[in-house]
């Protein structure tokens, strides 16, 4: 499961999960219960922002583990390895009419767009 984080909207800031074309958004009062719905109920969606960011945890292990094989270039050699984030922002209109704008990694990011793409292929 996919993390995702709301920021605005009509939905209450909130963490929410993504599996397999539902999206379950978890509401602070009841983290059990929350909005469930299918990526297929997005009449639009659009993408608002991309960041991309050094993975820390990964940078400071790579980082310690070439240092201690080369010293301080194994150090900067190992920070440099470290993989890359990006987190995407997007902006999803439901059918209803509600909008959601919320973040998550690209490769989910990818995975939404792709099922909200196939279901106006298939239409």
């Amino acid at each position: 499961m996919a993390k995702i984080t709301v920021l605005a909207g009509d939905f209450p800031q909130c963490d929410g999960e993504y599996n397999l074309g539902t999206m379950t958004l978890k509401t602070t009062l009841k983290p059990r219960l929350g909005k469930s719905f299918l990526v297929s109920e997005f009449k639009d969606l659009t993408v608002e922002n991309t960041d991309s960011n050094k993975n820390i945890k990964s940078a400071i292990g790579f980082g310690i583990a070439g240092a201690m094989l080369l010293g301080p270039v194994g150090a900067i050699a190992g920070y440099l390895l470290a993989g890359q984030n990006t987190e995407v922002t997007f902006l999803a209109t439901l059918k209803g009419g509600q909008t959601l704008l919320a973040a998550t990694d690209s490769d989910t990011y990818q995975d939404i767009s792709a099922r909200v793409r196939k279901k106006y292929h298939s239409s």
